[in-house]
């Protein structure tokens, strides 16, 4: 709301407002879902324009297909299979990938909306060509192909794995079109002050620990 108000001082306006980055929104429905209401009826933005991401909470997903407003839904995915999943995004364990598929169909056939996959590409680890035959495959599975929108993990320090090439993921996008799945390639914003997707700056050393 502030960010519409500063803003239309500056006779410009906000335009879309995607839910993601700063927590689970899932993990927060009510009061995301009262600030949605209210960006729609006191702002005036359509429903097309309001986006809600999720790491994949199914229950929270099908609470939002019997919402009134038909909002767009992203799905923080990153891989393609269970295996690789479980270790990227831990909550697939509790809701697995084909589970998450049906209640993204079930969504969709209730909405009308497109779907997104987010999908921050690992070097050697999710950026194979093996991983885009799965994910186009999963893309392909719905009635109106899910849309991918991809970027270079963002370095954060104490974790050892780095993003992909640029030539990687370019790669990684030529080879989904190529299947039919639909692509966009992402630019990295804020990695300057360690405030970019994925990252959480600190004002000293933080001490990391490690499972075994």
């Amino acid at each position: 709301m502030r960010a519409s108000q500063r803003a239309k001082a500056m006779d410009r306006r906000v335009s879309n407002v995607v839910y993601m980055g700063m927590g689970e929104p899932l993990a927060n429905e009510e009061p995301v879902w009262e600030s949605i209401v209210r960006l729609h009826e006191d702002v005036g933005l359509s429903a097309r324009h309001l986006t809600v991401s999720t790491v994949g909470i199914i229950p929270g997903i099908n609470r939002l297909a019997s919402r009134p407003l038909p909002v767009n839904l992203a799905v923080s995915l990153h891989a393609a299979n269970d295996n690789l999943r479980d270790a990227l995004v831990p909550i697939n364990r509790r809701y697995p990938i084909k589970a998450l598929m049906e209640a993204c169909n079930g969504f969709l056939e209730s909405k009308n909306r497109r779907l997104t996959f987010e999908w921050a590409l690992i070097d050697g680890v999710n950026d194979r060509p093996s991983d885009a035959i799965e994910l186009a495959q999963i893309c392909r599975s719905f009635r109106v192909p899910a849309h991918v929108n991809l970027i270079p993990l963002n370095p954060t320090p104490g974790y050892e794995v780095k993003g992909s090439s640029r030539n990687q993921v370019q790669a990684f996008c030529d080879q989904l079109v190529g299947m039919g799945a639909n692509a966009t390639i992402r630019r990295n914003r804020g990695t300057d002050i360690a405030a970019a997707c994925g990252q959480l700056a600190a004002g000293q050393p933080v001490q990391i620990s490690r499972s075994k």
